[in-house]
């Protein structure tokens, strides 16, 4: 997936220490999601099989695409957005998030927060149930809330919301009070996480794979790396819910996608730029779809382990950035306009962006500088060592999108330039998502997708957020920048908070933990018989009801 480069022309309101019940009060929401799908740019004369799908489905079937098979339908443990854009069909959060970005009732009807930042009074909707008929109670908030917080569970999306979490109280079936040690002015986007079965989860495992949710759909079945097929549960409204059921196909190859797509077996599917131009030339894919350019308010990057001996040193890792040719990088990825070059982890235009900084400059001479300070030198093979040792790196990356593939080629290519062996190593997605959770991989091609739209980084580079704890994957530890995202979680006053994100920004300029790369839009292309179909600053997705209130036209008589 893509993401986008609009500037962000207003911003969210700070989170005021005062008693609030309007489910629209705005609030700068934190950062939840660390890995997504790189978008597939395919050649379109590449070799693919015809998918071998209906012609077209039923008016009261929905079909849409993922990249790959998501490694479980978890909603507390998943950190992949193919995996969230199903899960948020089967699950309900507790607090919602419109197109707006403004906070909207889901299972909680209303809520409050203390004068003093510390204890947050929600009400559930009396109505709410689960997949079996059975209420959805205080006890199951509950009981999400300490699954969140089990050291066993990696729930690195959600557990810093909870970090100091004093107590739940659960007065009747209907009320949560959670009380915690400290304010934070960021806090209700910890309440924007799905809410799990307590009675479910006592009974068995395996729940990874046979979800139990509140949504309007239920997991109907699930063929791996084919399809996954949800039912419209009979207790939810079809004047809200339009389709009877929602078949998500798993299409890794861009090509099979599109032409698919084309032959109007899709309702939505994602395009790269070069199949966009195509399509403004087929006359059979214009009358089946129509082309929305969806922001995605992110950034794509490569991720250093500074875990190996090699990446341990700053000055490697800026050598390394120094190598590549970016700009020729993103014409060649995102022909033609290319992409909008970042200098850090916050997206082209974002306020937090520190004014001085700039992307990191194309200079062979000055990796060349850094990595002799470094102590590494060009051996007779042409490739740098030290003590006898080869400088070898492996990057892992989807083998299936040919935009992390060919990001790995030209990372290769131009690191042998300055005398390091990187060893492509491509792997399925899941597989992908595993090791890159984990920490197990050297250099990973990565996307940071913020979702709901804020930035802050602490639980990206702080030292306290590695693996298992959170999505810190490459084992960064800098203790300035632990302090500086500290401060900026904790500091409610809009203005000293920008300027804590801009001083993060410096630091990680200084001493990179990753090669940021770039920000820029992505399309979708989205059937005719669509309606109801919005563009949000969060893209097509992700927001209520987002995909829920899509419906079909009706085709004529």
């Amino acid at each position: 997936m893509l993401l986008w480069h609009r500037v962000l022309k207003n911003r969210f309101a700070t989170l005021a220490t005062r008693d609030f019940r309007s489910p629209a009060s705005g609030v700068r929401p934190r950062l939840l999601l660390a890995v997504f799908s790189l978008l597939a740019v395919s050649a379109l004369g590449s070799c693919a099989r015809r998918p071998s799908a209906p012609a077209s489905a039923p008016v009261d079937v929905l079909t849409r695409h993922l990249d790959g098979d998501p490694p479980s339908l978890e909603p507390l443990t998943t950190t992949d957005e193919l995996a969230i854009r199903v899960e948020e069909m089967i699950f309900r959060p507790l607090i919602g998030l419109d197109k707006t970005r403004r906070f909207v009732p889901s299972l909680a009807v209303s809520w409050a927060a203390s004068s003093d930042g510390l204890v947050y009074d929600i009400r559930l909707d009396s109505k709410a149930a689960w997949e079996d008929g059975t209420r959805v109670t205080a006890a199951d908030v509950a009981y999400t809330i300490e699954r969140v917080r089990d050291p066993r569970i990696p729930a690195l999306n959600w557990r810093a919301g909870f970090d100091d979490l004093q107590s739940v109280e659960t007065p009747d079936e209907s009320t949560v009070i959670v009380r915690f040690s400290k304010p934070d002015s960021q806090r209700l986007l910890a309440f924007t996480m799905p809410i799990v079965s307590a009675a479910a989860y006592r009974r068995g495992t395996g729940l990874d794979r046979q979800p139990v949710g509140t949504g309007p759909y239920r997991l109907e079945s699930w063929a791996a790396n084919q399809k996954i097929v949800l039912t419209r549960r009979p207790d939810a409204d079809p004047k809200k819910i339009a389709f009877r059921q929602v078949v998500f196909r798993v299409l890794p190859d861009g090509v099979t996608r599109f032409r698919a797509g084309s032959a109007g077996q899709l309702d939505e599917f994602r395009i790269s730029r070069d199949q966009r131009i195509l399509a403004g030339k087929t006359p059979e894919f214009a009358k089946k779809n129509r082309i929305e350019k969806a922001p995605q308010f992110g950034v794509v990057l490569l991720v250093w382990n500074i875990r190996n001996p090699w990446l341990a040193d700053s000055r490697v890792r800026l050598a390394l950035s120094h190598s590549l040719n970016r700009q020729e990088m993103a014409k060649r990825l995102y022909p033609p306009e290319g992409a909008d070059l970042i200098s850090g982890p916050f997206p082209t235009g974002a306020p937090e962006n520190a004014p001085e900084i700039h992307p990191v400059t194309y200079d062979s001479a000055e990796s060349a500088r850094l990595l002799d300070a470094a102590g590494l030198k060009m051996g007779p093979d042409g490739f740098r060592q030290k003590g006898g040792r080869r400088v070898s790196l492996e990057i892992v990356y989807p083998g299936a999108q040919a935009m992390s593939a060919s990001l790995a080629e030209i990372f290769g290519a131009a690191s042998k330039k300055i005398g390091v062996e990187i060893l492509p190593r491509p792997l399925d997605w899941a597989a992908f998502v595993q090791r890159y959770s984990a920490g197990e991989f050297d250099v990973a091609p990565n996307g940071l997708q913020y979702l709901p739209p804020n930035l802050d980084q602490f639980q990206y580079v702080h030292s306290s957020q590695a693996p298992p704890t959170g999505g810190n994957a490459g084992f960064y530890r800098n203790p300035a920048v632990d302090k500086a995202v500290e401060a900026a979680r904790s500091e409610p006053d809009e203005r000293r908070r920008l300027e804590l994100y801009r001083q993060v920004h410096r630091l990680l300029a200084a001493d990179p933990p990753a090669d940021f790369l770039w920000s820029t839009d992505q399309y979708w292309a989205i059937s005719t018989r669509l309606d109801g179909v919005e563009v949000s600053p969060l893209g097509l997705f992700h927001f209520l009801p987002g995909p829920l209130a899509w419906r079909a036209i009706p085709p004529p008589r």
